[in-house]
């Protein structure tokens, strides 16, 4: 029996010891209750601030290039019966002299290609259907769809 007892009497001791532990924190509880006030809720300071005025914009995109059409373009074949200098860019074309004689002017143009090619006033250059409107001293001036482009010439100091 002497083992049964010990067994008994630690139960006892562990229950003892559980709700002494247990009274103890609700005892505490109940007093942090009754010591804790309430404070009174601050109200919110108003200030007075001038309202903001965002800007307006106005975007007007008409002159700009479409932004989602490919930057590279394939060429279209080649017209039939066009001259060999509307297969080109005029960007692409160099100007390489200028001479005048009895009937006007005459400009000699490169291509990226290394052909020459002669010009006059009224000839039709550019793979867009540009026209020479004015070969003049140092340069030719050139209508592309409704905008005016040159091509001058560079001299040896340019090169």
């Amino acid at each position: 029996m002497g083992r049964k007892r010990i067994l008994i009497i630690t139960g006892a001791l562990v229950l003892l010891a559980v709700l002494l532990i247990a009274g103890y924190f609700l005892l505490n509880k109940e007093e942090t209750k009754q010591t804790v006030t309430k404070t009174p809720k601050k109200q919110p300071v108003q200030i007075n601030q001038p309202e903001i005025v965002f800007p307006t914009y106005n975007y007007d995109a008409q002159q700009l290039r479409d932004p989602f059409a490919p930057l590279i373009v394939k060429r279209e074949a080649r017209k039939k019966g066009a001259s060999p200098l509307e297969t080109y860019e005029i960007e692409e074309l160099k100007l390489t002299g200028i001479a005048k004689d009895k009937k006007g002017s005459l400009a000699l143009l490169q291509a990226p290609d290394g052909r020459f090619y002669i010009v006059r006033e009224n000839d039709r250059i550019g793979y867009s259907g540009g026209k020479v409107i004015k070969i003049l001293n140092d340069s030719i001036e050139i209508r592309e769809n409704n905008k005016v482009k040159y091509l001058k010439l560079k001299t040896e100091e340019d090169r």
